[in-house]
């Protein structure tokens, strides 16, 4: 613990030192405490939130996404469809990398490549794959000009786009991926100067930067100097550090602190809602959970208006299954509700009258929730009770179908369906913890996905899935949270984003 505080102090005397230049001019430095440090700093490499914010400042996609969810071109100048599995994008001329080698489609190509196409990274798939799984090959038509070919129709590739950052192909090969990975050029409003792990990651303003998109002004170079991210896993240690000055904006603030946070008149806290759908998955493979007259108990056994306005604050928003209500695919439909009652009728039908015993595993953010669910389910004749687990341990027991009841979130930052239903609930996928299959929903997302581009049969093709996700209830459908940050009252120009990430371009520190 003492040897964590004198780190924790030099890092602060070290920012303190670098926010003013040889003449005694004060530089404008912004400090984010983020809860976990970058996986690498190669953006073909990972998957995983914080890393995703952290590099978006140094690279830049063909398009990007406003803070109100609108996809907007980023290096691109516009695309169209040439046909239901050939796309072109225009690219913007006057690029440059970060060592001032000019942006082309060579780029783009083997960005693309490089994400799709198998061991292209280090001999290794890049773990980014399954979001332009559809594409299969890129080729530049001219320096500016660039295609991309799908093996079957995929209406929301724009929509997955602004999560592939471009790469710089002259410098992966000239360095090679580990290098790269350590140390990386971009096309973005920031370059890298440093990576200190487990610490921070400092980067620098880009002078040189193209100014980034029209539809997110103002256009040019960064207003600050400097931008450190600061690794900071323990919510006391983000808080602490945002009310002494340390850092300018600190994530993942909770809903108990948010009040004491707001109170300081040096800070506030700003919420949007987020993109990732929290549900109570069961088992559908283990017993009682193979009853979906006990998947559907569950559901009405869960007060989650109570659960919302008490425990949440009210910063949440009940679904009906797993899709946010800010997709333009979400289906209206009611939900389950708060029925003790029925809850009981359904598990007695079921044979289980007298009940039975669950753990409810989860992490532990989720635990305060996860105590009241248990109390809620005890209250309809289940005994059940809370396990809180670190992540890597959980995760592989529930991809090995060894637990029966999970407690967790899932992002859906896209806000396509396929974007959460395919890895939550199709066979076999990296985050089907609760084994449900169903062939009734695959085809319906192979239809709005590989069969047509056609907006209205998506649209209906979808409403039908999560109607069907409903009825087989493979999990308590509960809410989309508002994610809260806190944020020093000298920051000016940011606001969060419902993807989580944290773009820098545009704000200002008033010194």
């Amino acid at each position: 613990m003492k040897r964590n505080l004198i780190v924790h102090l030099l890092l602060f005397a070290i920012t303190l030192a670098v926010s003013v230049l040889g003449s005694g001019q004060a530089i404008k430095t912004l400090v984010v405490g983020i809860e976990a440090d970058a996986m690498t700093m190669d953006p073909g490499n990972f998957r995983h939130r914080e890393t995703e914010t952290i590099l978006r400042n140094m690279f830049d996609g063909l398009v990007t996404r406003t803070p109100e969810g609108r996809i907007v071109p980023e290096l691109a100048v516009s695309w169209e469809r040439l046909s239901d599995r050939e796309w072109v994008f225009h690219l913007r001329d006057g690029v440059t990398w970060h060592d001032g080698t000019p942006f082309t489609a060579e780029d783009v190509v083997f960005t693309v490549e490089r994400t799709v196409k198998e061991g292209r990274i280090g001999g290794l798939t890049s773990p980014r794959k399954s979001l332009l799984d559809p594409v299969t090959d890129a080729v530049a038509i001219s320096p500016l000009t660039v295609k991309l070919i799908t093996s079957v129709p995929f209406a929301a590739l724009p929509s997955f786009l602004p999560h592939t950052l471009i790469v710089p192909k002259h410098y992966v090969q000239a360095v090679g991926d580990a290098e790269f990975g350590e140390r990386p050029i971009g096309t973005g409003p920031f370059r890298f100067v440093r990576w200190d792990r487990g610490q921070q990651v400092v980067m620098e303003r880009h002078d040189g930067y193209y100014g980034g998109p029209p539809d997110l002004p103002p256009v040019g170079p960064a207003k600050l100097d400097q931008v450190i991210f600061r690794v900071l896993p323990e919510t006391s240690t983000r808080i602490a550090a945002l009310r002494a000055g340390e850092i300018h904006i600190a994530t993942r603030i909770p809903v108990d602190l948010i009040a004491t946070v707001d109170a300081d008149p040096n800070l506030a806290v700003m919420s949007v809602r987020g993109t990732r759908s929290t549900f109570l998955e069961v088992n559908v493979n283990m017993a009682p959970f193979d009853d979906v007259r006990v998947r559907r108990a569950i559901n009405y056994a869960i007060d989650v208006d109570t659960i919302i306005e008490f425990i949440l604050d009210g910063l949440a928003t009940p679904i009906p299954t797993i899709m946010s209500p800010d997709s333009p695919f979400y289906a209206p439909i009611p939900p389950y509700g708060y029925d003790p009652a029925k809850a009981k009728a359904l598990l007695a039908r079921a044979g289980y009258e007298n009940g039975f015993s669950v753990t409810i595993d989860t992490q532990a953010h989720f635990q305060d929730v996860a105590l009241v669910i248990a109390e809620m389910l005890r209250d309809v004749g289940i005994d059940a009770k809370v396990q809180v687990w670190e992540w890597g341990v959980l995760q592989a027991e529930l991809l090995a179908g060894t637990r029966m009841m999970h407690l967790g979130d899932w992002g859906n930052s896209t806000l396509e369906p396929n974007d959460i239903m395919i890895p939550k609930l199709v066979t076999g996928e990296r985050g089907n913890f609760s084994g449900y299959s169903s062939r009734v929903l695959e085809a319906l997302i192979d239809l709005a996905e590989r069969v047509t581009v056609d907006p209205e049969v998506r649209r209906v093709a979808y409403h039908i899935a999560q109607q069907v996700i409903y009825d087989d209830a493979p999990m308590a459908f509960l809410w989309v949270a508002q994610e809260s940050y806190g944020v020093n009252a000298r920051v000016v120009g940011w606001k969060p984003s419902p993807d989580s990430r944290i773009n820098l371009h545009d704000v200002d520190l008033i010194l």
